[in-house]
């Protein structure tokens, strides 16, 4: 059997090159992005879905462009921060607050759970001492006696036992807790002192969180809220892309950070490591290192929130973004970008209690691998449309 010559193949190949790819081929104007994928904009959402999104809990963030970045003559600023322009085509809602301890418990159960160990304040361990001879061997007040006890008395548990202590204590009348040693209204301020440690406890933000175990939070919370019929129609949670973690973070504010007037950064309006001048950034700023995580109570916040109403965007915890870590594009408008489509590492954004000010700053950036967990690293979500 005789093959077709050579020629004829490489005839084909040429045919094939110049017309089977031909719709491949685009001519963009100047200035303009080619995308594979085409830009459509996503139907508005009903009444109905917009009663599914908590006002509470997310804000809403409307598509715009900003200048992502920092200028290169900005403090703290490293060469990774190039800037340029990004347009966020599709609007998104984000979480005001990070996740906290008690709405990780309140998506995982059983090994998943996170309990927060903490030392019981002195007057509360008394308490429960006198509750522990007086109760039944096994129950919750027992546990304090075996407890670890510091130099100031006070007694090391953790927030599932705490937890159940309370649930006993609601049930007690105030005449049984009286001691020897004080009255009722006594008791029951040492019962709320418990009460308020614990909650400083569960509502802190939910740390030593890696970047799979943050997306196994999204889907989990996905798909819960799927179930109950609570999620807006083409909606999912979601890590938020560095492009719309910074956009929401400046809320219009081109300065070093989103606060204020967006020139001073220190312990005064973030929980930074603002305990020293060269950690600050601004003139004004009185020097503040609280040295922990501060607690979120969505009712009673104890940092003003940027302009579009979201807190804690800078300082608390570093917060893990969806995208790999990478250079910028190098286009002269990027649009709704999702960083690299592979890499060894992570964008994590925001700063820390534990870092300076620079560290914090709107365009700060930080990289680690994905499989990383530690104190000063958590997250919060987004309410939004999938990425592509």
């Amino acid at each position: 059997m005789k093959h077709p010559p050579l020629s004829i193949f490489l005839a084909l190949a040429f045919l094939f090159f110049c017309f089977g790819c031909s719709d491949e081929t685009v001519s963009l104007p100047s200035g303009e992005t080619y995308h594979p994928f085409p830009l459509q904009s996503p139907p508005a959402l009903s009444a109905r879905d917009l009663n599914l999104v908590d006002p509470k809990t997310f804000v809403k963030v409307e598509a715009g462009d900003f200048t992502m970045g920092s200028p290169p003559e900005e403090r703290g600023r490293n060469n990774t921060e190039t800037s340029h322009r990004v347009r966020i085509t599709r609007p998104y809602f984000i979480s005001k607050f990070e996740v906290t301890v008690k709405q990780w418990n309140e998506i995982f159960t059983g090994a998943a759970k996170k309990e927060i160990e903490f030392f019981v304040p002195r007057e509360c361990v008394e308490l429960l001492g006198w509750l522990a001879q007086k109760g039944k061997p096994g129950d919750p007040f027992s546990e304090i006696e075996s407890a670890e006890k510091n130099s100031k008395g006070e007694a090391l548990l953790n927030t599932a036992q705490v937890g159940k202590i309370i649930g006993l204590l609601g049930n007690l009348k105030p005449q049984q807790l009286r001691g020897s040693s004080w009255p009722p209204q006594e008791a029951s301020r040492r019962v709320d002192l418990l009460r308020s440690s614990w909650l400083d406890n569960v509502n802190l933000p939910v740390t030593d969180v890696s970047y799979g175990q943050a997306q196994s939070f999204c889907y989990a919370k996905t798909s819960e809220a799927h179930k109950i019929g609570a999620l807006p129609k083409g909606l999912i949670y979601r890590l938020p892309t560095e492009a719309e973690w910074e956009y929401a973070c400046r809320a219009g504010n081109p300065g070093v950070c989103g606060l204020d007037e967006g020139n001073e950064l220190s312990g005064m309006n973030a929980n930074i490591n603002g305990g020293s001048r060269g950690n600050v950034i601004g003139k004004n700023a009185l020097l503040i290192n609280r040295q922990k995580l501060m607690p979120i109570f969505p009712e009673k916040p104890k940092l003003k929130p940027n302009a579009w109403g979201i807190h804690d965007m800078h300082g608390n915890v570093m917060e893990w973004c969806y995208d790999f870590f990478g250079e910028y594009p190098d286009e002269e408008l990027s649009i709704d970008p999702i960083g690299p489509i592979r890499g060894a590492k992570r964008v994590l954004r925001g700063g820390s209690f534990l870092r300076p000010a620079q560290s914090a700053r709107s365009a700060a950036r930080e990289s680690l691998e994905p499989s990383w967990r530690g104190s000063e690293i958590g997250f919060r979500v987004v309410l939004g449309y999938p990425l592509r």
